[in-house]
């Protein structure tokens, strides 16, 4: 798979070459993004300077929360939106950077068939 820029199209256009791929292929990529979604980033992403030191600065619990609710993403196919974000200022070269994360999931499952269907949407912004 080919890297692509972080931005929202980026984002887009990762997640769709991953929803072409079989349920298996999408399973294994969302137990490894679970356990270590910043590898997953650097490793599909072409980032900048800032975006990877600040990914470099997220807390364990941060990295943790943001690898389960793109795993969900990825494995259900829910789409994932990417927000952009606000230039660096002197607020985050004091550190305080802020994180938001909206999730929205539903599954539902089919009596007769067993069949079930995720459904949703996850949107993670980091502002600076």
């Amino acid at each position: 798979m080919e890297r692509m820029p972080f931005t929202p199209e980026g984002v887009q256009a990762k997640q769709a070459e991953i929803n072409e791929l079989a349920f298996e292929e999408r399973l294994m990529i969302s137990d490894n993004v679970a356990k270590d979604p910043a590898l997953f980033i650097r490793e599909n992403f072409e980032l900048t300077d800032e975006q990877n030191e600040y990914l470099s600065s997220l807390e364990i619990a941060d990295l943790r929360i943001t690898g389960f609710s793109l795993a969900i993403g990825l494995l259900g196919q829910v789409p994932i939106e990417m927000q952009d974000t606000t230039p660096p200022s002197a607020f985050a070269a004091r550190g305080k950077k802020k994180k938001k994360l909206s999730v929205g999931i539903t599954t539902t499952t089919n009596p007769q068939t067993g069949a079930t269907t995720v459904g949703g949407n996850i949107s993670y912004t980091w502002e600076w």
